[in-house]
């Protein structure tokens, strides 16, 4: 699945409603650690291991209401949803570390 960019709060607020397993990334197109990551983001929606999210992309700089909405503070941020509920949020630019997060909301965790 491509990750999609997110164009406004509407969409935003539908998207993360949405049923199943929905990633968003926040980003700073501008800032050293999102441009790091943004590839790897890409990569995982690409990857069958992760079939089960749909992918998304916030630029927050382009969309300041949706940051604020989203109560993001820094770039990159990562929120992941289930079935409209917030169930993780991961700040930082580690590979691993954002592996971990995904994998631990699929399982439950």
């Amino acid at each position: 699945m491509p990750v999609t960019a997110i164009k406004s709060e509407q969409q935003y607020k539908d998207i993360i409603a949405d049923q199943g397993y929905t990633a968003i990334f926040f980003v700073a197109p501008w800032e050293e650690s999102c441009k790091g990551i943004a590839p790897k983001f890409k990569e995982y929606a690409e990857n069958p291991r992760w079939k089960d999210f749909k992918f998304y992309r916030v630029d927050i700089c382009e969309q300041q209401d949706v940051g604020m909405t989203s109560g993001v503070k820094m770039a990159p941020t990562f929120h992941f949803y289930k079935d409209g509920a917030k169930l993780k949020e991961y700040v930082g630019s580690s590979y691993p570390a954002l592996e971990r997060t995904m994998g631990a909301v699929l399982a439950g965790h």
